[in-house]
C-alpha cells in the first residue's frame, strides 16, 4: 500500500521563506500568537498522533501593528500581491501573519516546520489528486510499484510525498532509470534531512488535519486575535 514520506531538513533556513516564520523571528517585536491545535476523529493510533501534530497560527506584531488597510488584515489574511519567497527574503517582516505550524517526531529526533496560509491549497490539491487516483485502480495499482508519485514542496523545506512502499535495497546502476521513482530516493548530501514514513492510514490522517487546520485559519482573522471578534 503507498505510504506518507515526510522529508524534514535537518538545519532550518538560514534566512525565513514564510511570512509566518519571519514575523515569529523578528528581533524587537512583541509577538501575540492564538494557536489552535488541530484534531481530527476517527484516528486512535497513538503512533501517528504521537509522530505528527498541526497547529494553526495567528500572529500579530504588537511592537508594529499592522493598519486596517493593509489586505492581510481587510482580506483572507494573505495579501493578493504576497512576494515570492525569494522577494520575501529581502522584505521586512509582515505585521500580521496566519499559517501552520507543523511538528514532526521521529524517536529522538523532533522538528517544527512552518508554512504560510497560502500554501495550504497546494498542499491540499496534491491529497485530493490522490483520493481521484485511489479510485481509479489501474493507477492506484502502478502507485502501490513505485511507477507513480505525488509531491508537495513546502516553502521551509517540508516534502510531503506519497509512494509505495519504501524499497528494501537501493536500485543497482544498470537498472537505475528502469525503477528510480517520481519523487527522489537518493540521498543528496547537499541537502541533509531526516524521512518520515507513515503507513497508509497517515495520508489520511494529516490530510484531514489539514483540512481542519485550513478550515479555522478561513474562519479567522486579525480581528480574532485581537479579541474583537
Amino acid at each position: 500500500m503507498p505510504c506518507l514520506e515526510l522529508k524534514i531538513p535537518a538545519q532550518p533556513q538560514s534566512v525565513p521563506a514564510t511570512r509566518l516564520r519571519a514575523l515569529l523571528e523578528k528581533p524587537g517585536a512583541a509577538i501575540l500568537r492564538r494557536n489552535h491545535v488541530a484534531e481530527v476523529p476517527g484516528y486512535e493510533s497513538a503512533h501517528l498522533r504521537s509522530r505528527v501534530r498541526v497547529c494553526a497560527v495567528l500572529a500579530v506584531n504588537l511592537t508594529d501593528p499592522p493598519e486596517e488597510s493593509d489586505p492581510a488584515v481587510a482580506g483572507s489574511g494573505i495579501p493578493a500581491d504576497a512576494p515570492s519567497p525569494g522577494e520575501e527574503n529581502e522584505s521586512p517582516a509582515p505585521g500580521f501573519a496566519p499559517g501552520l505550524e507543523i511538528w514532526i517526531a521521529d524517536g529522538d529526533r523532533a522538528a517544527a516546520i512552518y508554512a504560510d496560509a497560502d500554501e495550504l491549497p497546494g498542499a491540499l490539491a496534491m491529497f485530493d489528486a490522490y483520493l481521484r487516483l485511489a479510485r481509479f485502480q489501474p493507477a492506484f495499482q502502478r502507485l502501490d510499484q513505485r511507477l507513480v508519485g505525488l509531491h508537495y514542496l513546502f516553502r521551509e523545506g517540508l516534502s510531503v510525498g506519497v509512494q509505495g512502499n519504501p524499497a528494501e535495497t537501493a536500485p543497482a546502476a544498470e537498472i537505475f532509470f528502469d525503477c528510480i521513482a517520481p519523487i527522489p530516493e537518493i540521498e543528496d548530501f547537499r541537502n541533509p534531512h531526516f524521512v518520515v514514513r507513515l503507513p497508509n492510514e497517515g495520508l489520511g490522517f494529516l490530510h484531514d488535519l489539514l483540512r481542519a487546520a485550513s478550515a479555522w485559519l478561513q474562519e479567522n482573522s486579525f480581528p480574532n486575535i485581537l479579541g474583537a471578534k
